[in-house]
Parts: C-alpha cells; sequence; structure tokens
C-alpha cells in the first residue's frame, strides 16, 4: 500500500503543544499547501477531526470526485494539562524528557506513547487490511493529520526510534509518502519514499 501523511496547513501555533486544542487555519494557509500538493491522485482521503486537519483534507478534495472520510484515531497526541501550551510554558526538563524519552513522560492527565502507538498501529493495519479488497492500482491513500502522528507512523513503519525523528522536519503541509506492508510474521514494515515540503 502507498500512503501519504500529510500534516494540516498552519494554525500559526508553531511552538504550541497543540492536541486537543484546535485552532483554525490561518488565512492563506492553504495557498502553498495546494501548489504543492493539490494534484495528488488520491484513492482516498482521510483526516483526523480536528478542525485544522478537516479543513485542510476539504481544501484538498474540492472539485473532485473525493469525499473527506474523519476517523478520531487519526488524532494528535493528546497532552493532557499541557494541551495548548507554549513550550515555554512547561518545566525545561519534562519537555526535554517528552522529546528524548517519549515513552517514560506521559503528559500529567495526558495520553502515554505507548497508548499513541496502539491507536496508530491499529489505524495503518486497518488501512492495510482495507487496501487488500482495493483494486489493483488504486491511487495512494492521503490522511490528513499532525507531526506526531507522521513520526509515529515513520517510526513504526520503517523501524526507526522515534527519538531519532525529532531531527526530521515536519512542518505545516508536510507530506510522507510511505510504502506500508505486512511481513509473514504480521509485522509491519515498509519504507520512506518521499518527504515534501511545501
Amino acid at each position: 500500500m502507498i500512503l501519504d501523511l500529510m500534516r494540516h496547513a498552519s494554525t500559526g501555533r508553531q511552538g504550541h503543544l497543540d492536541g486537543r486544542t484546535d485552532p483554525p487555519l490561518l488565512d492563506g494557509a492553504m495557498d502553498a499547501l495546494l501548489r504543492c500538493h493539490g494534484d495528488g491522485q488520491w484513492s482516498r482521503v482521510i483526516a483526523s477531526p480536528r478542525r485544522r486537519a478537516l479543513d485542510t483534507a476539504t481544501a484538498l478534495v474540492a472539485g473532485r470526485d473525493l469525499f473527506c472520510e474523519i476517523h478520531p484515531d487519526w488524532a494528535e497526541l493528546d497532552f493532557g494539562d499541557w494541551d495548548g501550551c507554549h513550550y515555554d510554558e512547561i518545566p525545561a526538563e519534562l519537555l526535554a524528557g517528552l522529546y528524548d524519552a517519549p515513552h517514560a513522560v506521559v503528559p500529567p492527565n495526558g495520553e502515554s506513547w505507548r497508548q499513541f502507538e496502539a491507536r496508530i498501529d491499529a489505524q495503518l493495519r486497518r488501512l492495510l487490511d482495507e487496501d487488500e479488497d482495493e483494486d489493483e492500482g488504486a491511487g495512494p491513500v492521503l490522511v490528513v493529520s499532525h507531526a506526531g502522528v507522521l513520526r509515529l507512523a515513520v517510526s513504526r513503519v520503517c523501524g526507526m526510534p522515534l527519538a531519532a525523528l525529532w531531527a526530521m522536519r515536519i512542518d505545516y503541509g508536510t507530506r510522507v509518502r510511505l510504502r506500508v506492508e505486512r511481513g509473514g510474521d504480521g509485522q509491519l514494515w515498509g519504507e520512506l519514499l518521499e518527504l515534501c515540503q511545501p
């Protein structure tokens, strides 16, 4: 299966932990994204339920014979009490732990990385199952989501350590193309085919 994962267009809130917090897109935020990704030949488009992702996906399917499916499990990590906070508002050692040892730090009243992994793994497997029922040669599936989801999916599919993926720039509108397969043992595997930034 060929899977395109795209981060939503800009909300102007770089440096904030926006999980459940759901700011709108900036005016004109879709312009560069549409120039870069507007000609994608996707067979399906799925979005996180957060309006920043849903509005991005809706703009990408406008005028096409596609509709946008919404699935709650493609939402960003729930940062709990830190949700919506700027990095400067969180104690430096805790914020560093969230990035350096994500499995060891759980935001207060938030979601653990293990829970996050479980729901993204389940969605990747669901897409693979559904892909087996599709016509041969169907276009890629597009999922419009969030930076944490993109990093986690790359980690799970390509076997890269999650901590190493903070070095991969995933700005607003970034699209990552993955080839996703399932091995004989049932485990996910694949490769990173393309990284495109508007």
